[in-house]
């Protein structure tokens, strides 16, 4: 594993006990569930991208270890896991990653030309969230676990999905082209 995922990980089990940046069934596999993370994010490659809902970061520093001169804003509403991300972002070294500290949905974010979103919560929003902070035309991109249905939306066109058998659930990456019409 590499050395900077490696460093990640052992920052999120240090704070997670105060921070709760993941649950704790995620927590015991983190190694497992970045491999997995990172098998379906080899397929994403857009220059500039925003996680929406960094949380622990997850799927922002997986992106930047594979794409390291990527730009990536990291959009978090809790001020906790604000401060977290910026230690392990300076912990790491990485250049190009913001942190915008707001709830998306009560302050602009963007417009930014693809984002980035894990198993977003409450799932109804997702779609007017992503809406909110994307240019159009824009590419969204959406991990999940299981069976959850496609975004059904008309600004959003499925043009993508991969799946991966993991140990005890299946992981999902949807590509979707976000267009005004």
């Amino acid at each position: 594993m590499d050395e900077k995922i490696a460093t990640w990980i052992r920052e999120v089990r240090r704070y997670n006990p105060r921070l709760h940046l993941v649950s704790r069934s995620m927590e015991k596999d983190l190694e497992g569930q970045a491999r997995d993370t990172l098998n379906l994010l080899a397929q994403v490659n857009e220059p500039e991208i925003a996680d929406l809902g960094s949380g622990s970061g997850f799927l922002a520093i997986l992106y930047k270890t594979l794409h390291p001169e990527s730009r990536i804003w990291m959009i978090e509403r809790s001020q906790k896991k604000g401060i977290f991300l910026r230690h392990v972002v300076d912990l790491l070294g990485f250049n190009d990653m913001e942190l915008i500290d707001a709830d998306p949905n009560e302050q602009a974010a963007g417009p930014f030309p693809a984002v980035m979103a894990r198993s977003f919560s409450p799932r109804d929003t997702l779609a007017g969230t992503v809406l909110g902070m994307i240019s159009r035309p824009g590419r969204f991109y959406y991990l999940s676990t299981g069976d959850s249905p496609p975004v059904d939306h008309p600004f959003f066109r499925l043009i993508g999905r991969s799946s991966r058998e993991c140990r005890g659930y299946r992981l999902n990456l949807e590509v979707y082209e976000i267009t005004s019409r």
